[in-house]
């Protein structure tokens, strides 16, 4: 399906290199077309893989690991259609099913949050059940959100209805109207840690609480939304929420989760670079990238990691 996106990304996230057998996929989906707040995120991809080029490639966590050692491809963007929901969402499908089918592991690159569910339903089409993290600021579960059934706002909801996870945990969720805590409250597939639960805690704390619930879980799909972060450092996003987690307590919970056999696949979204012209929050969202890929290439290759808490 080379047809469905570009054939080189502008510029390329990472080593620019193509393995003969790539363990993880690199795409990007610059698409924003129900973005109700600040739009923009159709220019994260290119300002993210650009960030990419201007950080080290070490892992904080690792000595001695770097992104140069992961076996990725960059396939480019997707090939969206601007305005156009359903379409640009059949089109990642397919695309995301083929990347799967190839034993790869997407890493997507967005654009708005809806894009997740084109995600998992290419994840769900090649034979993947996966058990959900989400870190957000937003439960996404309304009904409807300005007369759409199909947003940023409705998405997980979407996805509840017709993939129904076995475990969906939000992580880092501050900010919903009363008929979707009554929703995620009514659900028992649904568990969620607010970023203020979650500086009571402790990120390890709840880490182990995370662990727990996915024990049984044959696949994990992660989404990191970057409102989930304070937009004390991470302001460039769509639709920021004060009082949200740190970087340090972001990575802490998904070292836990990159460094398991079990991901299938990682997406990271809403960053909305017209919003942030220092460019600090491509930058974080590159280094979460980053981190990620090199823990779970580590851990693919059976290499013990140590000094890493939890």
């Amino acid at each position: 399906m080379r047809e469905l996106y570009t054939s080189r990304a502008e510029c390329h996230f990472g080593p620019e290199r193509r393995p003969a057998k790539p363990q993880y996929t690199i795409l990007g989906v610059p698409f924003d077309s129900t973005s109700s707040y600040r739009p923009g995120q159709r220019f994260a991809p290119l300002e993210i893989r650009r960030a990419t080029y201007n950080i080290e490639w070490n892992s904080v966590f690792v000595d001695e690991a770097y992104l140069y050692d992961v076996e990725l491809e960059d396939i480019g963007d997707l090939a969206v259609i601007h305005g156009d929901p359903k379409a640009t969402l059949q089109r990642l499908s397919t695309v995301i099913e083929e990347i799967v089918e190839e034993n790869r592991i997407p890493v997507v690159i967005g654009g708005e949050h809806l894009i997740l569910y084109g995600i998992i339903e290419g994840l769900v089409k090649s034979g993947k059940k996966p058990c959900l993290v989400v870190f957000d600021a937003h439960f996404d579960l309304r009904e409807e959100y300005l007369g759409l059934k199909m947003s940023h706002a409705t998405v997980m909801r979407r996805i509840m209805e017709r993939f129904n996870p076995s475990i969906v945990y939000y992580v880092g969720v501050r900010a919903w109207e009363k008929a979707e805590l009554d929703y995620a409250k009514m659900k028992k597939e649904i568990h969620y840690e607010t970023s203020i639960g979650l500086k009571r805690i402790g990120p390890l704390n709840l880490l182990a609480s995370i662990r727990r619930r996915l024990s049984s879980c044959e696949h994990i799909y992660v989404s990191i939304d970057m409102d989930a972060i304070d937009p004390a450092y991470a302001p460039g996003v769509a639709n920021p929420e004060a009082v949200g987690l740190t970087p340090h307590e972001l990575l802490l919970v998904l070292y836990g989760l990159a460094t398991d056999e079990r991901l299938v696949g990682v997406d990271l979204v809403e960053v909305t670079p017209p919003y942030d012209p220092s460019g600090v929050t491509s930058i974080l969202a590159s280094k979460i990238l980053v981190e990620t890929l090199i823990l779970n290439q580590l851990v693919r290759k059976g290499e013990k990691i140590s000094g890493i808490p939890g």
